[in-house]
């Protein structure tokens, strides 16, 4: 794989080695998908505004006055499909950027001053200035480093994607989590699954408390930061940030997630192609009850589902000469 050149080496890459943290890029690996993702976003908007005039154009509202109705038609599909297509990017991109930075022979420990740094930053330094000119400069330090030459021609793969299911602690079943986030075959026990989704919950509810305890306050400090005047609009800049923030961090296990759903059904002896069929039911349940959430029986369906993927990821190892 490592071998192959142009964009559909960089795309395999990208996805595929998402939890190889130990190799190295070359900058047609990681420009490839930057003009990827670019020319979607580009699209992605063109369309959006294409369905704003077309709807404009029928009711003669146009800018502010546009009905919200919109953005739960033809809109709000489109940004829900392009918010999917970025949330599964999380950790790709994370693993992609460190590879580059080796490849380039820049040690990727300096992703704490031109990543982490920015970030601890703009949350201080709110609308101040001084701190955006910082954030400027590490991110030009950061495209630099990017476009810095290869310095690993043949760069390494470092995951073994056909491993079997095996018993593993939390903390094995956190490595094996990321390590193949990116890695669709094989076979996952599961200890390998639950201990996962124990850890999810627990995490999700440290994240929820701390939302509910910070937010609040980060509005208030906003309000503070205004000028005082009746009517006056509040600085919301670090609530967006730590919003941006929260929602960067999930999108770190958004592909795990998915890659570890797929190998325990395989190692429970469903074929993982039963899953897209339950998300397909899963998606038009979902839009039945965004039509009418008096639906009963909609919602039924739901629940059934649910304890239909809960029932194939409880069930035992199945034994077997190959992967189902």
């Amino acid at each position: 794989m490592n071998s192959q050149k142009g964009f559909v080496g960089a795309f395999k890459d990208f996805w595929f080695r998402a939890g190889d943290f130990r190799g190295s890029s070359t900058r047609g690996q990681y420009w490839w998908i930057v003009l990827l993702n670019f020319l979607i976003a580009l699209v992605t908007v063109g369309a959006i505004w294409l369905a704003i005039y077309i709807f404009s154009f029928g009711t003669h509202e146009i800018g502010p006055g546009l009905p919200v109705q919109l953005f739960g038609g033809t809109v709000g599909v489109i940004v829900v499909g392009l918010v999917a297509w970025f949330f599964y990017q999380g950790l790709p991109n994370l693993s992609l950027t460190i590879r580059r930075y080796r490849d380039a022979g820049v040690s990727p420990w300096l992703l704490l001053v031109t990543w982490l740094a920015p970030i601890v930053i703009m949350l201080i330094a709110g609308n101040n200035l001084i701190g955006w000119i910082i954030v400027l400069v590490l991110g030009t330090i950061d495209l630099v480093v990017k476009l810095l030459p290869t310095r690993h021609p043949v760069p390494l793969w470092s995951t073994r994607p056909n491993e079997p299911s095996r018993k593993v602690g939390m903390g094995g079943a956190l490595a094996d989590f990321f390590r193949r986030a990116g890695i669709f075959s094989g076979r996952s026990s599961r200890s390998q699954y639950w201990w996962v989704c124990l850890l999810s919950i627990l995490i999700s509810i440290v994240i929820m408390v701390v939302t509910m305890a910070i937010v609040p306050m980060i509005i208030f400090l906003g309000v503070q930061g205004a000028s005082g005047a009746v009517g006056d609009v509040p600085n919301l800049t670090r609530y967006f940030l730590v919003l941006g923030l929260l929602i960067g961090l999930g999108s770190l296990i958004t592909l795990p997630e998915l890659t570890l759903l797929l190998r325990r059904f395989r190692d429970a002896g469903v074929s993982p192609w039963w899953y897209g069929a339950l998300w397909v039911m899963n998606v038009i349940v979902t839009l039945i009850i965004a039509s009418d959430k008096a639906i009963v029986f909609a919602w039924i369906v739901r629940i059934v589902l649910w304890l239909v993927e809960v029932v194939i990821t409880v069930l035992p190892t199945k034994k077997s000469g190959r992967d189902v």
